[in-house]
């Protein structure tokens, strides 16, 4: 159970005080923030004479009369510095981002109101910009009657709150855009943590359905990032689950292409989760792995995975042609000479454990074509670019693996396991031409 409403008004300064008066009153803020300009400075707690010759109260006193008491421990003030730059504005303005989030972090009952009725067009405009990253709510004061011939501004004792919306509803679509950014760029995590966040500060439940699909979306091809297969197919599942929803929030163009890709990924999981490793599906998971962290110019993450691909590629000959059922312990007597002379000084009970070269020379005994393409491929000895993922400092060294050996061991790998890139899976993109 929440508490009643502890709200801080953030608003702009204008010349008279009439309208903040009436968002005071309205909301009955705990805490309020005022941001006038050096002109309007003044306005907030002394008393001015406009220029028939009233007096004018200050905004603190006209509050106090319409009883609404509001002591210096109450309020702040952060001046804008130039009412009519925008740029300046939208500067200050972001200074007041930790504020904003350390109160709405103190509890549900902490809200945020941002009015932005008085002050400068600018101004206004600025607020508007800035606090539509914010999670608040927008309110406005308007009135039926107005000067100059209805055009004019509110006159006074008419003013109303006209207004109060979440800007997060109506621009929720540009964290949508940000997630497809941040989705294309396989950056799956930041996308999900961005959906998340949003899906907090929106209210409509339809809003709320559409956030999360796109938070399962990207959680899914994170979880296959990091090799949990498990957690990714569950993820997937749910995305094909809400269809819906994934339509209304992407467009009909772009969700018809990620349901399309997710029924592809969901097939490649269930064949990787269905086979015992090392498989061929496990084979090509690796090798779709490589080419993403490729793409992110990781270049040491993506040869690690290309050595182990190439690994992996022995294990699976040596146990589908050869029914040697691990590297870990082969049986000596599986063995060909001379490799089992050779090999016997290492050997513990009569097995041997095998590294990538010696799966290969295995192979190579054994008169498997595998083992004499490896050689061919310039894989094995001491110029081998496999020696760069030994040299990598995600291995044994701290030298960086070039794109030069990437690309040398990518073509190697997919030639050994026979295999293409259309036959690798492929994550869909969200951004593209004619979306």
């Amino acid at each position: 159970m929440t508490g009643a409403p502890r709200r801080l008004l953030i608003c702009t300064v204008g010349g008279t005080p009439d309208p903040i008066v009436k968002a005071l009153l309205h909301w009955q803020p705990i805490k309020v923030c005022f941001l006038p300009t050096p002109q309007t400075r003044s306005r907030i707690d002394l008393d001015s004479v406009n220029s028939t010759g009233n007096t004018v109260l200050s905004i603190i006193k006209a509050a106090k009369a319409a009883a609404y008491a509001l002591d210096a421990g109450r309020y702040e003030i952060h001046e804008l510095s130039d009412g009519e730059d925008l740029a300046s504005c939208l500067t200050e303005l972001h200074r007041l981002t930790d504020d904003v989030e350390r109160w709405v972090e103190r509890g549900a009952e902490f809200e945020v109101i941002v009015d932005f009725t008085g002050g400068t067009k600018c101004m206004s405009a600025a607020v508007a910009l800035q606090a539509s990253r914010w999670p608040c709510v927008f309110s406005y004061v308007g009135g039926p009657q107005r000067t100059k011939d209805g055009v004019g501004t509110v006159q006074s004792g008419h003013e109303r709150v006209v207004h109060r919306a979440n800007p997060w509803e109506a621009l929720g679509h540009r964290a949508v855009e940000d997630f497809a950014v941040l989705f294309d760029q396989h950056a799956f995590l930041a996308a999900a943590n961005l959906a998340a966040r949003t899906m907090k500060r929106v209210d409509k439940p339809s809003r709320k359905r559409e956030l999360a699909v796109l938070e399962q979306l990207g959680k899914a091809l994170d979880a296959w990032d990091r090799f949990d297969h498990g957690t990714s197919l569950n993820h997937l599942r749910n995305v094909l689950k809400s269809e819906n929803d994934l339509r209304a929030v992407l467009g009909e163009g772009r969700a018809s292409r990620i349901l399309t890709g997710t029924a592809q990924l969901t097939e490649h999981l269930d064949q990787i989760r269905q086979a015992t490793p090392p498989s061929p599906h496990h084979v090509v998971d690796l090798l779709g792995n490589a080419e993403r962290r490729k793409e992110e110019g990781r270049f040491d993450d993506a040869v690690a995975r290309l050595y182990r691909a190439i690994e992996a590629i022995a294990q699976v000959t040596l146990r589908e042609r050869h029914a040697i059922q691990t590297t870990e312990a082969v049986p000596l007597g599986r063995i060909p000479e001379p490799l089992r002379t050779t090999w016997a000084t290492r050997a513990i009970d009569n097995v041997v454990a095998l590294g990538l070269q010696d799966a290969y020379a295995l192979l190579s005994a054994l008169d498997d074509p595998l083992g004499t393409h490896f050689q061919d491929a310039g894989l094995s000895g001491k110029k081998s670019p496999l020696v760069a993922r030994n040299r990598s400092i995600l291995a044994h060294g701290f030298e960086r693996a070039s794109d030069t050996v990437y690309e040398r061991l990518w073509t190697t790998a997919l030639s050994l396991a026979g295999v293409d890139i259309a036959s690798l899976p492929s994550f869909p993109l969200l951004v593209e031409s004619g979306s």
